[in-house]
């Protein structure tokens, strides 16, 4: 597709680091992006340098928990909106930010149109360092 013009980028979905250098070994066109579970509740360390050493964005997919980790649990929320109250933000948009302040990109997904709003409104406040290590901690 991308020899034929079809497609300007390659993206990939939940591969490894060992999966990633075997792609990278034999292929042509580098892919952009790895899909993978990444939020508050479910992230491996060094998903995002492992893939940054490559040239590799990281998009989160279920940023806001999902099958795979689960929910977000009572606790997670809990942490994530009294964080929010200091911003006048909600539990959502603080998991958000966590991820794009972490160096990842995130997709989601609604049925209502004020979610999408929320989902983008998450550019005019700044995690601390301290909060990150908080909500980096919430992992199930």
């Amino acid at each position: 597709m991308h020899r034929e013009g079809l497609s300007k980028t390659l993206s990939v979905s939940n591969f490894s680091s060992q999966q990633l250098d075997c792609v990278l070994e034999k292929c042509s066109v580098k892919p952009t992006v790895n899909q993978l579970p990444y939020n508050i509740g479910y992230h491996k360390n060094n998903a995002i340098e492992e893939n940054n050493k490559r040239g590799i964005l990281v998009q989160a997919w279920a940023p806001l928990g999902g099958s795979l980790g689960g929910r977000f649990n009572s606790s997670m929320k809990g942490e994530c909106a009294k964080i929010g109250k200091r911003y006048n933000k909600s539990f959502a948009q603080v998991a958000l930010r966590w991820i794009v302040q972490s160096g990842a990109s995130f997709t989601t997904q609604s049925k209502k149109k004020e979610h999408f709003q929320e989902d983008l409104d998450i550019f005019d406040f700044e995690l601390t360092q301290e909060e990150m290590k908080i909500l980096s901690t919430l992992v199930v």
